[in-house]
């Protein structure tokens, strides 16, 4: 039994792929329509099954493919239609506010059974909620409503071709709801991800930008300073060690550059943070404090290994 008539999928590469591989999978909804402006991602999802159709026109990917739904009214057979229940755009950060919008006004609202949930899979919320969650005198238009989400999950790999079907299994995925976000609608994404294997929290938008720039954006800089810096003399002396401490810097970089754009305060103090700790540890190795240099060691130790 479906939970879902239709999934529709903005962006059709590693994340928004594994999110159709998962939905097909564990067969959640009856189809799963993949709207992307690269025609060769499209076709890449289609041969690998992470989608059922694929369309560039954001109009046909939305109000397309649905088979009519026949309902009495009055007395009279009326036609209705199965729209996507929900909305994932799985695009960079920048693109996701415009997306919001259009999906909202393309609506053709008239025919359809139910009306749309929008949400995203965006690693920073802020730029994004902030858009949406006043909403009062200004609603999306056709009764469309948003609510952010992040699965903490992903490779530094990009295209649809890197996507897994269970990459959200026993994984986190935080939702950032508004105060006046309905509750159907929480139930509903709550359901999607819960569907996918996934174990969700909800937290508020700001406080997620914060932690996640501790987490994985500062992170990533820190990976990409390390790679960036090392010496063309130096490359045959790097082990496993170097190396896995610089996978992240492996990710795409326009990518990259968009979160980093769009979480500008919350990474400026992560890395203040940081550099108080690196000056702590410079000053531990200056002075031959050894005791204390060994403290950090045990302390960092025990908290790498709380993690597995």
């Amino acid at each position: 039994m479906y939970i879902f008539s239709r999934v529709t999928i903005i962006g059709v590469g590693a994340i928004g792929g594994s999110v159709g591989l998962a939905v097909k999978l564990r067969n959640i909804a009856q189809t799963v329509v993949g709207i992307d402006t690269d025609i060769n991602a499209l076709q890449r999802a289609l041969s690998l099954r992470a989608i059922d159709h694929g369309v560039s026109d954001l109009d046909e990917g939305i109000n397309g493919f649905m088979p009519p739904v026949f309902s009495s009214h009055s007395g009279n057979n009326i036609v209705k239609r199965h729209k996507p229940e929900i909305v994932i755009i799985a695009t960079p950060v920048s693109f996701v506010g415009r997306y919001v919008i259009d999906v909202a006004n393309i609506v053709r609202n008239a025919d359809y059974l139910r009306n749309i949930l929008i949400t995203d899979v965006a690693s920073t919320k802020e730029t994004i909620c902030s858009q949406f969650y006043d909403l009062c005198a200004n609603p999306l238009q056709n009764d469309c409503r948003f609510i952010g989400s992040h699965p903490i999950a992903g490779t530094e790999k990009s295209g649809v071709e890197n996507g897994d079907a269970n990459l959200f299994v026993n994984r986190l995925v935080v939702i950032t709801p508004s105060d006046s976000s309905r509750e159907l609608d929480i139930a509903m994404l709550l359901r999607f991800w819960q569907s996918l294997g996934a174990m969700v929290v909800s937290m508020g938008y700001t406080e997620h930008d914060r932690v996640l720039a501790r987490t994985s954006h500062l992170p990533h800089l820190i990976s990409a300073l390390l790679a960036g810096q090392l010496r063309s003399a130096d490359v045959k002396y790097t082990g496993t060690g170097f190396r896995t401490t610089t996978r992240l810097a492996a990710g795409k970089p326009a990518i990259w550059k968009d979160i980093i754009e769009n979480n500008t305060n919350a990474i400026l103090e992560a890395i203040k943070e940081y550099e108080k700790g690196l000056k702590i540890l410079q000053e531990y190795i200056e002075k031959k404090e050894w005791n204390k240099l060994t403290d950090f060691l045990e302390q960092a130790k025990n908290k790498r290994d709380s993690l597995i």
